[in-house]
This record gives structure tokens, C-alpha cells and sequence, in this order.
């Protein structure tokens, strides 16, 4: 895949997922949000940089006191946008570990969907915007942290582009949920989770076939999505959906 459609991707997903502070350093976006989600507090190096080599180590250490005030380890995306294009090699050595290899994954949108199964019984709730029943479905579901609720759903709240929350249910008990965002003519996918007591029954294809038919019939041509490589019960039912991986990104961590 081009480094312009990887862009793009990136893009999308950091609009997606709004932070609560945000600066833009020669290249690099800083995002800060309260510690919750790496995606939310890194530094993501999305563009050409006119720094010069001897100038590296001086922006590390700005963004690593950056996050130290707040309390918060340094974290960096590597995508393969990253540069310059050794940074990764140079946190290494700087003593950041290794963290959440993940695959971004794309499929088309152009042909009609097969639809599941039918479900018995069964019955999904779409919302343009956060609600309380949806925000507690998830949380159980996921078993979210209390002391995190707060800034997720100032996250949620705060979507820009246009935004399908799916609560699936069965006879009126809520299975599974999740949450999808279109700009533009992509559709990303994102806390897609099913209740742990109800894994394994097909609940997350008929969620997954409601928000991708939200999607084509909202304009998008593409539905990309990222899942984490030790994930693999997320990873096959992708695979049964086609989403084809085209590229992967991790992070690197230098804990306080």
C-alpha cells in the first residue's frame, strides 16, 4: 500500500478518535488524553520532517518530559510513515519497550453484503451519537476501568465525522456492540466487542454486517479497521469478512 493511502488511514483514524490535547511538532502529532488508550497518548510521526539528524535526541527528550509532567510514559507510533525512518532503532536504544503489534485491514464496500443467518429473536439498535445504554453496554462488556470512563466517553462525545453506535440484542438482553465513523469514503471500525458470556454464537457477524451496511448505505466505498496480532478470535472473524491486512504499526514505550 502507498505511503499517501497509509496517510489517509491514519488520518482518518486519529480524527476518529479525538484527543483532549493535541500539538503538531515539524511532522510529528503529540496527543494527550488522560492516559487512556496508546492511541490517544503518543506521538505519531505522520510527516516529512525538515529536523536535521543532530536535532533528534533534543525532540525526544521535549516529548518525553511532555508526558512525564503529566504523569504519563513516553509513547510513539511506528507506522511506516514514521520519520526519520530509523526513529524506531533509536527508541530501541533509547531503552523503549516493545508494545501491541497490531494490522490495519481494509476490505471493499462495493458489492452488497451476504447477510448472516437470521437471528432469532434478534434486534439491533443504531444511534447517531453516545448513549448512556450503549456507553453500558460496552463497558460491561469490555470490563472498562471505572477511573476510565470519564475520559472515553469525553472521546466518544466528541466524534467529529459521522458515527454509527450498534447495540445487537437478543430477546431484548444486549449480546454485543460497537462503533463505526465515516469521513469521507472510509468507514472505520472500532470497540467492536461481544459479551464474554455470549462469544462463539455468531453475535459479532450480524453486529458487523449492521454497521458495514450502515456504512455502504451512508456513502463509504471502504472499511478499514486495526486488531492487534494476539487477537486471534478478532482476527479470524475478520478474516471471514474480508479485511485483507496492508499494513501494521506498534508502539514504543519508555515507562516513567
Amino acid at each position: 500500500m502507498s505511503l499517501p493511502t497509509i496517510r489517509t488511514i491514519e488520518e482518518a483514524s486519529l480524527n476518529a478518535w479525538p484527543a483532549r490535547q493535541q500539538l503538531v511538532d515539524d511532522g510529528w502529532l503529540i496527543r494527550f488524553h488522560d492516559g487512556y488508550t496508546r492511541r490517544a497518548n503518543s506521538v505519531n510521526p505522520l510527516y516529512p520532517s525538515a529536523a536535521s539528524e543532530a536535532e533528534l535526541l533534543k525532540r525526544v527528550a521535549k516529548w518525553e518530559r511532555f508526558y512525564a509532567e503529566r504523569g504519563r510514559p513516553a509513547i510513539f507510533k511506528i507506522t511506516p510513515l514514521v520519520q526519520p525512518l530509523h526513529l524506531d532503532a533509536f527508541l530501541a536504544e533509547r531503552g523503549y519497550c516493545y508494545e501491541a503489534p497490531t494490522g490495519v485491514r481494509i476490505r471493499s464496500l462495493a458489492e452488497p453484503l451476504t447477510p448472516p443467518d437470521t437471528l432469532p429473536d434478534g434486534h439491533a439498535v443504531v444511534e447517531s451519537a453516545l448513549s448512556d445504554a450503549w456507553l453500558g453496554s460496552y463497558t460491561t462488556f469490555s470490563a472498562t476501568p471505572p477511573e476510565t470512563l470519564a475520559p472515553m466517553r469525553a472521546i466518544l462525545e466528541n466524534i467529529a465525522p459521522a458515527c454509527c453506535f450498534v447495540t445487537q440484542s437478543v430477546g431484548g438482553v444486549p449480546v454485543a456492540s460497537g462503533l463505526g465513523v465515516r469521513e469521507g469514503p472510509l468507514f472505520g471500525l472500532y470497540d467492536i466487542v461481544t459479551s464474554p458470556t455470549q462469544r462463539g454464537k455468531g453475535y459479532g457477524v450480524h453486529l458487523l454486517h449492521t454497521l458495514l451496511a450502515w456504512a455502504r448505505e451512508n456513502g463509504a466505498s471502504h472499511a478499514y479497521l486495526a486488531v492487534m496480532d494476539d487477537n486471534a478470535p478478532a482476527r479470524r472473524l475478520y478474516d471471514k469478512w474480508g479485511f485483507v491486512e496492508v499494513y501494521t504499526y506498534w508502539y514504543r514505550v519508555k515507562e516513567l
